[in-house]
Parts: structure tokens; sequence; C-alpha cells
């Protein structure tokens, strides 16, 4: 029997659109999985690419993102 393929995409492998909400997975943080958003780095040199906004709304850079995937379309009820 064979594994299913993985939907989680390495970040070095592909980026999603800028803009696009997707799922990232950081496995240094203390909450593994969350929901971030692809920014274009706007400096040369800059590693951060992944945002999520705080309890106050600031679009903080999530660091150390090794993996990303699609969210999952919603419930239909």
């Amino acid at each position: 029997m064979s594994a299913a393929a993985s939907p989680w995409i390495l970040r070095v492998d592909k980026l999603p659109q800028p803009g696009q909400q997707v799922l990232v997975y950081v496995p240094t943080a203390w909450q593994q999985i969350t929901v971030a958003a692809f920014k274009i780095p706007t400096t040369a040199g800059a590693k951060h690419m992944f945002v999520a906004p705080d309890r106050n709304g600031v679009n903080r850079y999530v660091k150390g993102v090794t993996h990303w995937m699609p969210l999952p379309e919603p419930p239909a009820n």
C-alpha cells in the first residue's frame, strides 16, 4: 500500500501567490501551524515572506516557515 501524498509544500520548492492566505508550518514555534499571507519581500536579502495579524490586527512576520499548504474549502453548510 502506498502512502498518500502530503498536501504540504516545501517553501524552498514553491511559494504561494502574493497576498494568498495559506496554512504555514513552523516546527520551532509554540503554535506550529497557523494561517498567514504570503508577502513579496521588498528589501534585498529579506527572508521573512509570511505575515499573520496579531490580536491587535497588526501584521507580524512569521519566521521559520518550512512548509505551506492552501487553505481548505469552508464547510458547505
